[in-house]
Parts: C-alpha cells; sequence; structure tokens
C-alpha cells in the first residue's frame, strides 16, 4: 500500500483527479447557484409586480382592500399567494392584522422588525425577506412588505409571500444531470490520463533501463531519443552530454591514477636500490654518507610529488577562496626570484627582472608563490645554458620569457594537464609534469587567465593576467 502511495504516477494521476473534481464541482455549484438567484428572482418580480397591482388598487378603491390580494391572485393566475394587512404604531410595533388572504387561513407571517424599518422610516418601495409562518416555521416563504398609508400614529403594511422551495424539481432535476454528466466525463478524462501517464513513464522507465546498462567504460554507448515527446528527448540529449562528460572525467581519473602511480615508483624504486646497494657488502662512511644523501634527494623528491598530488585532488576553489586577504604581488614575486637565483647560478641561467609595478591582489600570498616559483623552475630547468629568463610584473599580468627548448605544437594542448610531459623533455630533464597543471589550478582558484605561447627550439612566453 505504501508503495502504491509513493509511486510518482498514482501520486500524479491523484492530484489530476483531485484538481479536476474542485472544478467540476464549483463550475457544478455555480450552475445551480445560478439556478437558484434565478428562482428567488423571479418569485421578486411576481411578488413586485402583484404588490403594486394591490397598491393601485388601494389608491383608487381603499375600501375594497379586503378583496383585493385574493382578486389579484386570480388576474395573475398564482397558484397560491399568501398576503395579510397589518398595522403598526410609531415605534413599529404591530398593532393588529387586518386582514388575511384566503390561502393564508389562520396563519401568520413572520415580518421581520427590520423589514417593518425599512418601507417606513427608510422609505424604500418593498422589503424582500425570507420568512416563515408563525405556527410552522419549518414552512419556507419569500416575503415582500410594502408600505400602504400612513396616520399620524400609525401604518398600514401589506405583505404578500410566495412558497419558496430551494430544491425545486427542475434545480433537483439540474443538479443530477450534472452529477452524472461530470461522473461520466471524470472517469473518462482519468482513463485517457491514465493511458498518457502510462505511455509516458513507459518511455521514461525504458530510457531508465537502458541508462543502467550503461557504464563509464563504455565509451561510445549513448541513450536512443524516443522521437515520442521532445521534454523527453531533451532529457536524454541533457543526460548524454553528461554522460560524456563523466567519461571524460573518468579518462581523466584513470590516468591521473596510472600517471601518480609512475610518479610515486621512480623514487621509492630508486631509494630501494640504494638501500640493496648499501646492504650487499661493508662500506666505508662516505659510502654511506653518498647513499643517504641519495635517498634524502629521493624522499625530498617524492614529498613534493606527493603535496602537490595532494592539492590538485583535495582543495576546492570555495576552501581556498575563503582564506584570500589583500597581498603585495610584487614582494612575492621578490621572494620567489631570490629563491631560485642559485638554482639559476646552478644551471648558468641568468634571471633577469625587466619591469616590476607595485601590485596588490584579493589572493593567497602561499598560493601565488607557489606559482611564481613553478614557472620560475620550469624556465630555469628547460632553459641551455648562457641564456636568459626574463621576467616582467605589471598591475595587468605577469610574463616571463625563456629561450629554451620550447614547446611543441601538438603538446601545447595537454602541457597543463597534470603529469603530461613532452616526449622530447623526458629523457632530459627530471620533473613529474605537475608544475604547470599545479599553476593551472592556482590561476583558476584566483579566477586568472593563462595564456602559452612557444615555439620549437627558439623559445616559451607564458603570460597570466590578472
Amino acid at each position: 500500500m505504501i508503495k502504491f502511495i509513493s509511486n510518482f504516477k498514482t501520486r500524479l494521476l491523484f492530484t489530476f483527479f483531485l484538481i479536476l473534481f474542485l472544478l467540476f464541482y464549483g463550475f457544478g455549484y455555480a450552475i445551480i447557484h445560478t439556478f437558484e438567484s434565478s428562482y428567488l428572482q423571479s418569485l421578486d418580480a411576481t411578488l413586485t409586480t402583484v404588490l403594486k397591482d394591490i397598491k393601485h388598487d388601494y389608491s383608487e378603491h381603499p375600501e375594497t382592500i379586503d378583496k383585493t390580494p385574493d382578486e389579484v391572485k386570480e388576474e395573475f393566475d398564482v397558484p397560491i399567494l399568501y398576503a395579510q394587512l397589518f398595522r403598526v404604531d410609531n415605534d413599529l410595533r404591530i398593532i393588529n392584522y387586518a386582514t388575511r388572504s384566503l390561502d393564508l387561513k389562520e396563519s401568520t407571517i413572520d415580518v421581520a422588525f427590520q423589514q417593518r424599518e425599512t418601507v417606513v422610516r427608510k422609505h424604500q418601495p418593498i422589503a424582500f425577506a425570507l420568512s416563515s409562518f408563525s405556527d410552522a416555521p419549518h414552512r419556507k416563504i419569500r416575503t415582500a412588505t410594502m408600505l400602504l398609508d400612513q396616520q399620524n400614529d400609525h401604518a398600514l403594511l401589506i405583505v404578500c409571500a410566495l412558497p419558496y422551495e430551494k430544491h425545486t424539481p427542475q434545480i433537483q432535476e439540474l443538479t443530477f444531470t450534472l452529477w452524472v454528466g461530470f461522473s461520466v466525463l471524470l472517469t473518462m478524462i482519468l482513463v485517457f490520463t491514465y493511458a498518457l501517464i502510462s505511455k509516458s513513464f513507459k518511455t521514461v522507465l525504458a530510457v531508465s533501463q537502458t541508462a543502467k546498462r550503461l557504464s563509464a567504460q563504455d565509451t561510445k554507448s549513448i541513450i536512443p531519443k524516443t522521437n515520442i515527446a521532445y521534454e523527453i528527448d531533451d532529457l536524454i540529449d541533457t543526460f548524454n552530454t553528461l554522460l560524456q562528460e563523466l567519461r571524460h572525467a573518468y579518462d581523466q581519473v584513470k590516468q591521473f591514477g596510472q600517471n601518480a602511480s609512475h610518479e610515486l615508483k621512480t623514487p621509492l624504486t630508486i631509494m630501494k636500490g640504494e638501500v640493496e646497494v648499501g646492504l650487499r657488502k661493508e662500506r666505508s662512511s662516505e659510502e654511506y654518507r653518498m647513499i643517504l644523501r641519495n635517498v634524502a634527494k629521493e624522499i625530498v623528491s617524492l614529498q613534493e610529488v606527493i603535496e602537490k598530488i595532494l592539492f590538485l585532488s583535495s582543495n576546492t576553489s570555495r576552501d581556498i577562496q575563503s582564506h584570500f586577504e589583500e597581498v603585495y604581488v610584487d614582494e612575492i614575486l621578490l621572494e620567489a626570484l631570490q629563491e631560485k637565483t642559485a638554482f639559476a647560478h646552478q644551471k648558468n641561467v641568468s634571471l633577469e627582472l625587466e619591469h616590476i609595478e607595485p601590485t596588490t591582489r584579493n589572493a593567497n600570498a602561499t598560493l601565488l608563490k607557489i606559482m611564481f616559483l613553478n614557472l620560475i623552475d620550469n624556465a630555469i630547468k628547460y632553459s641551455p645554458p648562457q641564456t636568459c629568463v626574463q621576467l616582467l610584473l605589471s598591475q595587468a599580468f605577469f610574463e616571463i620569457r625563456d629561450e629554451g627548448k620550447g614547446i611543441a605544437a601538438e603538446d601545447l594542448e595537454h602541457i597543463l594537464e597534470p603529469f603530461y610531459r613532452s616526449s622530447r623533455t623526458k629523457d632530459d630533464v627530471k620533473g613529474s609534469g605537475l608544475g604547470l597543471a599545479l599553476v593551472k589550478a592556482i590561476v583558476d582558484v584566483h579566477a586568472l587567465t593563462i595564456r602559452i605561447d612557444s615555439q620549437k627550439d627558439r623559445f616559451t612566453h607564458i603570460r597570466i593576467s590578472f
């Protein structure tokens, strides 16, 4: 039962049924209310005509007022007409009942104080009301009260009434017809709607079953379009696009894992080899120190790779941006330049700061320094001896230029991807392929842009625009 209620198709159909029921009920109620109002207006029109005729006769022949109501009844061919004359004093209290129509017999019509006040004091021609007989409160009548004559100490009023049936045979017949008609129409609409919803959900279910058979490893399969409803086809297009993006992300993660495994294994293999060599036989203190220095060097290299991998995989832009503050970019660049001066001398490469402007930015100082260090380090590593690396910082951009090996056109598209290294430099220069990927991640976090221009065996220019 719970599963049936929680079914979206069932809830949709029930909601549709409820809306239709309320609409039909409101429409039917409005029709019946309109007929009831029309019926009431017809009674009021008849009573108005009768009272005007009685008042006209009274103005000409006041002595015949006792017979006038019954004569008017016959004149207008009204089946039943209740009428009574009564007098009220200046306080609108009923003094006596002057006469009654034959249909009224011994009964008395209740005339409320408000009706008396309306015609006597407020001088309205006729006061209508739903009332009853004094001796039979359950018998409802439509009354109309009119002032016939007014003296100093009393006023003569007449009240005429017609039987009031809220549920006349016509209204009962109309109500029955509406209920039957609406029930049949509602049933037909629900059956048609259920068939339409079932067909639509059958299509959605087929799409769902197809999606379950797909996987990230399946790089070619897609969900076919239904050509039934453009909304579902649009959903399928969106899903296929998302699927392609997920497959691309899966391939990147897979490649990232393979490259990370390789980069981590390399220093571990070197360290293992150094230790095994040292354990094969007794060696001098100097030889052991040499082995330990090599192991320490590989540990530093391994630590750098791990730190870069952790940054690329664990940090999110929102986490980093929450720690942004106003920093002096020119001072950060000078610090990075100073740290890489010794490495440049070691490689016989000169560092030249062409131009620098005081520059501030809302950023993470540590990450900007890492970015500058990686760019300068790459420029030095890939520059031949006795060449120059030029740096320029303005308030609009930072640029670094080298005269190194350059980057081939086919490599430029992938050079910012993690662990990607050009086949031309893999054997010549030691590296992890994470430097520029780290730079790209820092650039993205700070909402900057990076552009690389390079020609093979000539130069590489990297510009980061603020």
